[in-house]
């Protein structure tokens, strides 16, 4: 997931799925004439390069948001029957005329690289380091459910911190405010892709995650309870990953910025390491291991 989207597109896919009949015809069937054709395409050796289903659509963002659904109600039930995980990696519109590429769909890589160097070394922000793990998980899932509970857990726990800054500053004698909820620019939401509609009344960052606490509720508990009865979220259909892809990048989005705000706060008023730290150098590295013993183990 790195080189830009160019590189992505050309670069080939890498998966163990091969077929004995190329091409090979199958139907997926919920009962009465609800069954779906897919086509699995191989190359010469018999490997499966695509898979196709014939959507009909006036619009072809929609034609994908169709798509999807069957497309992974199909990697569904063949990760069910063989304990083999696979998933889309990308999902592209052909022109029923010419065959031409009308869209591609996939996740979005990574154009910026990172230079390291010179460097001694970082300090670790000890309270915050379990939120660093949540929002890098966030960020490298391929799952909007999954990234959009990761960014909840994330804004939840800053309460936490806030109690944690509180101690320490009352501790040092600290009457600095600590930063608010940060305001919501209704633009961005809806850049983003919210509804304006939905977008109303949002004011501040626990306007937002309170709008989207159903979203929430729904893929946390997956069987709710509302008046209407009993439902859940059908985590392979097109509509519901649209919508939780919105919905997770802004909570993301947000929760990362109240972090960030408090991170900045501790570091300029809140020394995380007091008197007594032993500064690494690379002549005594071997010193500085992990030990089996400092965590319980042997």
């Amino acid at each position: 997931m790195a080189g830009g989207a160019d590189a992505a597109l050309a670069r080939p896919s890498y998966h163990l799925l091969h077929l004995n009949e190329n091409p090979l015809w199958i139907y997926l069937h919920s009962g009465g004439r609800n069954a779906v054709y897919y086509g699995l395409f191989g190359d010469e050796g018999g490997k499966l390069q695509y898979i196709t289903v014939s959507v009909e659509s006036r619009l072809p963002s929609n034609a994908l948001l169709l798509a999807r659904g069957p497309i992974n109600a199909l990697l569904d039930v063949l990760t069910r029957n063989s304990n083999v995980p696979v998933m889309v990696q990308r999902l592209e519109l052909i022109s029923p005329q010419d065959g031409e590429v009308l869209i591609s769909e996939l996740p979005i890589p990574e154009r910026n690289g990172i230079t390291l160097g010179p460097l001694g070394g970082i300090m670790q922000a000890v309270p915050f380091a379990p939120y660093d793990a949540l929002y890098r998980e966030a960020l490298t899932t391929t799952s909007p459910f999954y990234r959009l509970l990761c960014a909840w857990k994330m804004y939840e726990g800053t309460n936490r911190i806030r109690r944690w800054i509180q101690e320490q500053c009352e501790r040092r004698g600290i009457n600095d405010r600590m930063p608010p909820d940060p305001d919501v620019d209704p633009q961005e939401l809806i850049r983003l892709g919210l509804q304006a509609a939905f977008v109303e009344g949002i004011r501040h960052a626990r306007d937002l995650f309170e709008k989207m606490r159903d979203q929430r509720d729904a893929i946390a508990h997956f069987l709710i309870e509302r008046e209407e009865g009993e439902s859940h979220v059908y985590v392979a259909d097109g509509r519901e990953l649209h919508a939780y892809a919105i919905g997770s990048a802004a909570l993301l989005r947000y929760a990362h910025r109240v972090l960030e705000e408090l991170r900045l706060f501790c570091s300029q008023r809140i020394p995380f390491a007091t008197g007594g730290m032993i500064l690494p150098m690379p002549q005594n590295r071997d010193q500085f291991i992990v030990r089996a013993r400092d965590y319980g183990l042997e």
